[in-house]
């Protein structure tokens, strides 16, 4: 019996494995995107493939650990192979040409991690484990060696570790020496130290500053001192001459191109993608970047292991990779290096290989629009645009060059549909104000007669409620709410006096929701060009939180600090003179709002300007309410309403804490139950 067992399960396991061979195993499919200047995902087709990939050979030996890549004039691939202390030379289909640092040349290599090669051939390694930089010629003879320069302006702190580096034209060497923050050495040809260039600044961080305030000597010296991050690597331009580097350890203006006074000149902004899933967060870390001859930078980040690519005003045009086993995925990218038919090779340290990635039919569209975008020839760009738009209608940086190719034929309101659908909103004003002014011209009449009678209608209004408020305050009607929503605006002083006298809270709930229902309108009508958030992804419970939240700790912190500082108002009579004081917030955001549809980014300062009164004119209000309600001098009044701020900042951070830790400890308690449920079966 056992016997027919046996062979009855040995069939059973045949067929099962039989089967699950028969069935394709897939692999996660590679993926393209763009990410746009508020941070999303755009999907897109895929812009890259690879073509081969590089890993060496059994002669020679594979790769360990490379830490650096570069591709000479004539596309010959040089590897800093670093833990097997040499450089390896190779064509651009693997085939190894030549090693540097063997026992024959007595080079001596230790721990390369850095590369470069001139135009005449000649090679530079950085030899970071014997502390200089070394000179060879084409055969591999030894010409120079750069050593430690001589000059009191080092920082002795940072002795000289060179481990990147690039050369300009005039044959000065461009160093990033360690973790050096001081910036890049610049050494000439002599040897001679010619000073930093392109030092990083220390950004200021009130948490750390709020911490080395408080803490006490031990604390600060067990915090550390803070030193700006230093140069990842450091990229040149071999058409322009420009300078490019990566930055380590920030959290913006991680790329940045410099001329040769060290001033950056790249667009300030946050680079590559920052992501966070399960509560693990994970930031960028771009650790090399190639420049191609149209300009396009190529960015490739350890940390998410992807492919950004950028143009010269820091738009992103796609991104490619991930982390993966597969090809078109990396396990550990240290750099990036571009060939001349525009090829990219990714150097895989962990992998210890070279994947090759060739444009695909979109991202060769994407590369010829950016560049006749970027040289200005407009409406020779507009054909590539529009075939990047058949093939992916919500590429945002096609619709900006169509709309650029429309605006220069005198187009504008295509060109503003087309920018508003690529975001643009300062070429958008413009556009709008192109389209505004042959309207004033085609309908000026009109337009005046319009204008006149808005004007009049509004001064007519103010006129008649003005009357009014006037008339109820010495008569009062049968709906006082509206006399006092009348009064606040024309005699505040009656009107807080009387709400004290008969708070009630039903007007003062409608006035919280009419303040809501205003943001609402604020977010879905404001002109394109002025909208700080975008309809689809505005979250409305959060924009309501954001407006009763803070009033409502603003109410419950004025009673409390009015309560104690001798005051006479109770909680019902601040919160109900509270939703009267927001009245002019509610009418001044529908105006403002409306506003928006007919000024241009030109004339942004007289929307900034109204807005500036509504906020001035509302905090008038809160101040006549509590000199009014608490019989307060004018002094003392803004003594209790400065009292109360603090206080109500601080309500909301203890509130804030309070959440945070609950959300910690059902967190806790849910993984809990999931481990006790889990070893119960």
């Amino acid at each position: 019996m056992n016997k027919w067992m046996r062979r009855l399960g040995i069939a059973l396991a045949v067929f099962v494995l039989g089967v699950a061979q028969s069935f394709p195993v897939f692999a996660e499919p590679a993926e393209s995107y763009v990410i746009d200047k508020e941070g999303y995902k755009i999907p897109t087709p895929l812009g890259y493939s690879v073509e081969r990939v590089l890993i060496g050979d059994y002669h020679y030996g594979m790769l360990k650990n490379p830490e650096d890549l570069f591709i000479d004039a004539a596309d010959r691939l040089y590897i800093a192979d670093t833990d097997n202390n040499r450089v390896v030379v190779m064509d651009k289909l693997g085939q190894i040409l030549r090693v540097f640092g063997t026992e024959e040349d007595g080079l001596e290599l230790m721990s390369p991690r850095g590369v470069f090669v001139e135009r005449d051939g000649d090679v530079y390694i950085a030899d970071s484990g014997n502390s200089r930089i070394v000179h060879l010629t084409p055969e591999g003879e030894l010409v120079e060696e750069f050593v430690a320069p001589e000059s009191e302006l080092i920082d002795p702190d940072f002795p000289f570790a060179p481990v990147k580096f690039v050369i300009d034209p005039g044959g000065n060497l461009y160093v990033q020496s360690g973790n050096d923050y001081h910036g890049l050495l610049v050494i000439d040809g002599t040897n001679g130290f010619q000073g930093y260039l392109a030092p990083n600044k220390l950004k200021f961080n009130l948490r750390d500053w709020i911490l080395r305030e408080l803490a006490t000597r031990e604390q600060r010296e067990a915090l550390g001192k803070k030193v700006p991050p230093n140069h990842r690597n450091v990229t040149i331009d071999p058409e322009e001459g420009r300078l490019y580097t990566v930055i380590e350890n920030t959290d913006s203006d991680e790329l940045k191109q410099f001329n040769f006074v060290g001033i950056n000149t790249y667009p300030a902004a946050r680079y590559g993608e920052y992501s966070g899933k399960n509560g693990i967060f994970t930031s960028a870390n771009l650790v090399d970047v190639a420049v191609d001859r149209s300009g396009i930078l190529s960015v490739v980040d350890s940390n998410q292991r992807k492919v950004y690519q950028y143009d010269q005003e820091g738009n992103n045009l796609l991104v490619f990779g991930g982390s993966g086993s597969q090809t078109g995925f990396f396990q550990e990218p240290v750099s990036i290096a571009v060939d001349s038919e525009g090829l990219l090779y990714v150097l895989d340290r962990g992998r210890g290989e070279i994947q090759v990635f060739r444009t695909n039919h979109f991202a060769s569209l994407v590369h010829e629009g950016s560049r006749l975008f970027h040289e200005g020839r407009y409406e020779e760009a507009m054909s590539p645009w529009q075939e990047v738009l058949a093939i992916h209608s919500n590429y945002n940086l096609a619709h900006r060059g169509v709309g650029k190719a429309l605006f220069k034929q005198g187009k504008w309101q295509e060109a503003m549909k087309h920018f508003r659908l690529g975001e643009d909103k300062a070429n958008y004003s413009k556009a709008f104000q192109e389209y505004r002014h042959m309207l004033m011209r085609q309908q000026f009449g009109w337009l005046v007669l319009a204008s006149g009678l808005l004007l009049a209608g509004l001064y007519m209004a103010v006129i008649r409620l003005g009357r009014y408020a006037r008339k109820v305050e010495f008569a009062p009607s049968s709906v006082p709410a509206w006399d006092h929503a009348v009064m606040v605006l024309f005699s505040p002083s009656e009107a807080f006096s009387r709400i004290q006298s008969r708070p009630r809270w039903s007007p003062a709930i409608l006035l919280i929701l009419m303040l809501v229902a205003a943001r609402f309108f604020e977010i879905y009508f404001t002109g394109f060009h002025y909208a700080g958030t975008r309809p689809e992804f505005a979250n409305l419970w959060l924009e309501t939180s954001k407006i009763i939240v803070p009033l409502l700790a603003w109410m419950v912190s004025g009673w409390a600090i009015t309560s104690i500082m001798d005051g006479e108002s109770k909680l019902k009579q601040i919160a109900v003179a509270s939703a009267y004081a927001m009245i002019p917030m509610i009418v001044g955001t529908v105006l403002t709002t409306l506003l928006t549809s007919i000024l241009s980014l030109d004339e942004k300062a007289i929307y900034e300007g109204l807005r500036v009164c509504i906020w001035i004119w509302t905090g008038w209000l809160f101040l006549i309410q509590f000199r009014e309600m608490n019989d307060y001098s004018v002094g003392q009044t803004i003594r209790v309403m400065l009292v109360t701020l603090f206080a109500m900042l601080a309500l909301l951070v203890a509130a804030t804490l309070f959440y945070v830790l609950m959300n910690h400890i059902f967190k806790f308690a849910k993984e809990l139950f999931l481990e006790l449920y889990i070893r119960s079966q």
